[in-house]
């Protein structure tokens, strides 16, 4: 059966990490494309607030615009509100009946799956990619069997990029070539995005 990753995120920027870590993926399942599914409100990251979700869009949209197996959806953020996961994976689920969904997820995302919005049916209805970075031993083995049981590990680089620090050095003034694609800081710096 065909194979399809789904992609979730906040993406305040999308960095050259999500890229790779896509990329991986991809390769490792041999999955026909990876959709980018940028939240309209993450419910895990109350503790600020992201960027407008337009320009997380559009920045997701410059940096994958040459990669013929990555597509972008906004289905989360025509759905506005919070963005839960279990109803973004029921949707693509009906659109892709033909399709085998793997959810792509970082492994600080992971270890924190059983507090999220009914984690239960998410884990019976799709399979998590993970690359592995620095496995946490300790974490997994507190992570609920059910959920171990979906978890398909693979290989990818250890890249040290995180949206918060792109974000923090674009307020001090500091350069984020390389981190981000060129169309992408581009953006950031025409709409003096994260200066405040």
């Amino acid at each position: 059966m065909k194979k399809i990753i789904l992609f979730g995120g906040t993406f305040d920027p999308i960095h050259l990490g999500h890229l790779i870590l896509a990329e991986y993926a991809k390769e490792f399942i041999d999955a026909k494309k990876v959709i980018f599914i940028p939240s309209y409100k993450p419910p895990h990251k109350l503790n600020y607030t992201p960027t407008y979700y337009k320009h997380r869009y559009n920045m997701v949209k410059l940096a994958i615009k040459n990669c013929k197996n990555f597509v972008l959806s906004d289905f989360e953020i025509k759905r506005k509100g919070v963005s839960y996961t279990y109803i973004t994976i029921d949707y693509f689920k009906e659109r892709y009946k033909n399709y085998d969904l793997y959810f792509l997820i970082g492994l600080d995302s992971l270890v924190s799956l059983p507090t999220w919005e009914k984690w239960q049916e998410i884990v019976k209805k799709i399979k998590f990619l993970v690359g592995k970075r620095k496995i946490n031993q300790y974490a997994l083995d507190n992570l609920p069997k059910k959920v171990l049981k979906k978890i398909i590990f693979f290989d990818s680089p250890i890249i040290e990029i995180s949206s918060s620090e792109i974000r923090d050095r674009v307020k001090n003034l500091l350069p984020i070539k390389y981190l981000v694609p060129e169309q992408v800081e581009k953006y950031i710096l025409k709409h003096k995005l994260y200066k405040q």
